[in-house]
């Protein structure tokens, strides 16, 4: 029969200590979001641009929250995320510049 304690060897986690996020390691997660999001958030003007950015800063808390070690992780996700917005928001700015383009000379 195996134990819990058998399997955790077995798999090289013996001597860890499983721990579940608290509402403290939950508030302070947000703090640090915030604060990341918000110092992003300053330079930024264009509404939609921080309508993306604000999802981004969401779903990298989400994901972080998801991981054993989500202060650790916040970070490096948010910087993700928040490239992959902007890209996105590029991206989309240019298509919409090309489609008026399409349109002025189809008029």
């Amino acid at each position: 029969m195996r134990t819990d304690m058998n399997i955790e060897a077995k798999n090289g986690w013996a001597g860890c200590v499983k721990t579940g996020h608290t509402s403290r390691s939950l508030t302070t997660l947000e703090s640090l979001k915030n604060r990341l999001r918000d110092e992003l958030l300053a330079a930024e003007s264009n509404p939609e641009l921080i309508r993306r950015l604000r999802r981004a800063a969401e779903e990298s808390a989400s994901l972080a929250w998801a991981s054993p070690f989500p202060l650790l992780t916040l970070p490096e996700l948010l910087g993700e995320k928040i490239r992959e917005a902007q890209h996105q928001f590029e991206r989309q700015r240019a298509i919409q510049s090309r489609g008026r383009n399409v349109l002025r000379l189809a008029a």
